[in-house]
């Protein structure tokens, strides 16, 4: 699953296809709320440094995360 952590207005003015709006907070706050430990999710952001850093956090809970390396702008460019 891939989940676009950056704010619902910024997920609303663009996003990846199929990817869901889970901002950083609510993932910071209560991961367990929208993540199973059973499943793979790849988190974005719009360069890709807070999802790296949410990314780890998550995954030293149990959760099984990876980021999107340069995250959307890196998208946009190979568009």
């Amino acid at each position: 699953m891939l989940i676009d952590i950056r704010e619902n207005y910024e997920y609303r003015i663009g996003h990846i296809p199929n990817a869901i709006n889970i901002s950083r907070e609510l993932l910071e706050l209560s991961p367990e709320k929208y993540l199973n430990k059973d499943d793979v999710y790849t988190l974005y952001c719009d360069r890709g440094i807070i999802s790296f850093e949410l990314s780890n956090k998550l995954n030293k809970l149990g959760f099984n995360t990876k980021s999107l390396k340069g995250g959307y702008l890196e998208y946009l460019k190979l568009k």
